[in-house]
């Protein structure tokens, strides 16, 4: 399991600054499963809360449209 981990890493892991830029263009699922396998508590802590600000900005930009009613 250690080696998909570090594996997955690699194609989660680009510039910081890219993946909050934006939210649309990363593999929210990948990133899911990254944080949930993730052995180390500080990296999977890291990659939850990149996980809940990828969705959070994602959820913004669907209720920002018009038109959308809930």
């Amino acid at each position: 399991m250690l080696g998909v981990t570090q594996m997955d890493e690699k194609k989660v892991l680009k510039p910081i600054d890219e993946m909050l830029a934006g939210p649309w263009q990363i593999d929210i699922q990948e990133l899911f499963e990254v944080s949930v396998n993730e052995p180390d508590e500080i990296k999977m802590n890291f990659y939850d809360s990149l996980y809940t600000y990828v969705l959070q900005k994602r959820q913004e930009d669907i209720i920002s449209r018009p038109g959308f009613v809930i």
